[in-house]
Formats: C-alpha cells, structure tokens, sequence
C-alpha cells in the first residue's frame, strides 16, 4: 500500500517487545551466573570465588556485554517507533540511552581487571595476596560506581521517552507515568547512602516501567490510527518536524 493512511508502525511493535523481553533473559542469566562470586566486605573471599569460579566469572561479564547491545538495539528501534511524534526528543533519548549503554559496557572492563590480576602469572607474581585482593575490591568497587553513573544517564533516557509515550497517546498514558516515576527514581543513585535505603524501590518502579512497555507492545502493540495521525503531520521520511 502506497496510501500514507493505511502504512502501519515500523518497526513493528511487537518487534521491539520482543528485543526486550530477549534483553531481560540475557540480564537476568547474566546476574544468576555471577550470583554469589562477589562477596560485599570479604575481599579474600571474593578472589577466591572469582579464581574457582572463572568460567562462570567470564560468562557473567560476556552476557551483560551482549544485554547492552541488545539494549543499544532497543533504543534504536524506539527511535523509529516514536520519530514522527517529536524527532528531536527522540534523537535525546537515544542519545542518552546509547551513551549510558556505552558507560556499561566501558565499566565492564573494570571487572575483566580482577580476573587478570588474579589469574596472570606475570601480574600476580608481583603483588602480595593482601595487596591483590585490595586490587580486586578497588576495580569491583570502581565498576560499581561507574554503573551507578549510568544509570542518570538512563534517568534522562525515560524521562524523554515517557514525554514521547504521553504526548503521542497510541501507549496508554499509565505506562508513561511510570516511566516519569522511573526516570525520577535513578538519580538517587547519585546520593550512595538513599540509594542503598530505597534500592529495592527504585529496581522496582524501573523494571515495572520497562516490563508493563514491553509486555503491551507485544500483547497490544500501539493504536495505529493515532500512529497514522503523527505521520501525517510528521512524515517518518521527514528530516524535521
């Protein structure tokens, strides 16, 4: 069909439902695999683990690598899903979204350092255990600092992406006031002492913003007449508004 009436969204939401639920699998196994290596406080613990633990060590890291991917995918098919509401926003949010994914992925690296300290001969040799297992617990911690930076970056990303979900009204406007909710919620991190009180909550708004999205899309998709509508006043082949 040539008509612009009858054109559906591209790329299809139940398309990018999918992406999401397939990014949640590779989290969540990426998170099971290394449960239990990295003990908080016990540094020679934690070396211990990692060293007796390497293969499943390496595939925590090599699946959370691939979920940041899968999620810089995401964020790109979000951008044609929601160009013709407002172009401009939803070149931020994909900026924000792909720079905090790259943070991650960047920050990865600090826990590929434990295992190379641990593991090389010619490192290891020349530091004490003590001074080896501080080495580990500074690049551990120096990761998870790093991740938490990500995640205002990714604040931004939901607070654009909820601006595009409630202006464009084809995704019901609850799952945007999540996302507001969410996008509100992850600068906390920014503040150790908050953050570490209301973790459990913050985890909890972000993943049921993400989850109630990814779930409509593949179940419900969008409401193509009101899609249809901001093509016409926006063409996708349009290089601005």
């Amino acid at each position: 069909m040539t008509n612009d009436k009858m054109i559906s969204p591209e790329p299809r939401p139940r398309t990018i439902g999918i992406v999401w639920v397939l990014y949640f699998v590779v989290a969540i196994l990426g998170a099971l695999v290394t449960r239990g290596i990295v003990i908080r406080g016990d540094a020679a613990a934690t070396a211990s683990n990692i060293v007796a633990s390497a293969s499943l060590y390496r595939a925590g890291i090599s699946l959370d690598f691939a979920g940041n991917l899968l999620y810089i995918a995401l964020i790109a098919l979000l951008y044609w899903l929601f160009r013709p509401v407002d172009r401009r926003v939803a070149l931020l949010a994909t900026l924000f979204g792909v720079v905090g994914a790259t943070v991650q992925i960047v920050a990865e690296l600090l826990r590929l350092a434990p295992q190379v300290l641990l593991t090389d001969p010619q490192v290891s040799g020349a530091f004490s255990a003590q001074q080896l297992q501080a080495a580990v617990m500074f690049s551990l911690r120096l990761y998870a600092r790093s991740f938490e930076f990500s995640f205002v970056l990714f604040a931004l990303f939901e607070l654009a992406i909820a601006y595009l979900i409630l202006r464009s009204k084809f995704l019901p406007r609850a799952i945007g006031v999540l996302w507001v909710l969410a996008g509100l919620s992850w600068p906390l991190f920014l503040w150790p002492p908050l953050a570490a009180a209301v973790q459990p909550v913050i985890i909890a708004i972000g993943g049921a913003a993400e989850i109630s999205l990814a779930l409509w899309l593949i179940i419900k998709g969008v409401d193509e007449v009101r899609w249809r509508q901001w093509t016409e006043v926006s063409p996708p082949n349009a290089i601005s508004q």
